[in-house]
């Protein structure tokens, strides 16, 4: 390999995970847009189907016997019980991707990127719920190093179910130094207003309700048709490119070899 596509990969593998957050970058062979939009989510999703009991309901006819003299009692029937229905939980909403939709949440994170290239640490930490999670000036710049700009830029809006809350895919596409053709990326943010009105990216834990919904998100329907699209841009764009290509296969393979690490860790763990 190139010794500056060494010094890229080195340098930019976590480029496009924003600082200390949850970033999506394409692959060639398998939809890495699924799969990194969380790195918890490495897995298809299934849906169990539940098929309840049928249970017959027999209908009884009372056969008619002709007693002349003596009547047949008229049986009162008795009462039952009706049982008191369980409340139904309400179900957590989920509202449609908009684009286009947020002019202020566009600009915020137009903004966000430019100032990222600029490694302006300062202005950065004002966009984050936690302002520790922004890192060093150094950090910043070994990240953006090998990244000329963030270009074409798309926000895609999702209401949170907690008010002024918002889940953000931001589709952008990457130019990296010495590499002509612009490789397409995507971002996912959860973003808050704090109690001043301002717009902060959430850079802290979440409670696990908060976390499941959040990335119960990617199975979305439209979500899912985003990352298709992402994933059809990637694919154009590295058939235009070989230098692209190279670059983009070599972040596959340490991405694998990142992985089966942290499999072997685990087990080794695990083991009494």
């Amino acid at each position: 390999m190139k010794l500056k596509y060494k010094k890229i990969i080195l340098l930019t593998t976590m480029s496009t995970m924003g600082i200390g957050l949850l970033t999506l970058s394409i692959s060639q062979d398998r939809p890495k847009a699924e799969e990194m939009l969380n790195q918890d989510v490495r897995k298809e999703a299934s849906v169990e189907g539940f098929e309840s009991d049928k249970v017959s309901m027999m209908s009884f006819g009372i056969e008619d016997t002709a007693q002349e003299s003596i009547p047949m009692p008229t049986a009162t029937p008795t009462p039952t019980a009706t049982p008191t229905p369980s409340p139904t939980p309400t179900p957590i909403p989920v509202y449609e991707l908009e684009k286009e939709g947020y002019p202020e949440i566009e600009q915020f994170f137009r903004d966000f990127y430019a100032e990222k290239i600029d490694c302006n640490i300062e202005k950065l930490k004002t966009m984050l719920s936690d302002p520790s999670q922004s890192g060093s000036v150094e950090n910043v710049q070994n990240k953006t190093d090998y990244i000329d700009d963030y270009r074409n830029i798309k926000v895609y809006t999702k209401k949170g179910y907690e008010e002024d809350t918002y889940i953000v895919y931001v589709y952008h596409e990457i130019k990296f130094n010495s590499i002509n053709t612009l490789a397409p990326g995507l971002s996912k943010f959860y973003v808050i207003t704090d109690s001043e009105g301002n717009l902060k990216i959430y850079s802290e834990e979440m409670d696990p309700e908060l976390q499941k919904y959040y990335d119960e998100r990617n199975l979305d329907e439209d979500v899912q048709e985003l990352i298709a699209y992402t994933n059809k841009k990637g694919e154009e764009a590295k058939n235009k490119d070989e230098d692209l290509m190279l670059f983009w296969k070599s972040l596959d393979q340490i991405a694998s070899d990142d992985e089966n690490t942290d499999q072997s860790n685990d087990e080794g763990g695990n083991q009494e």
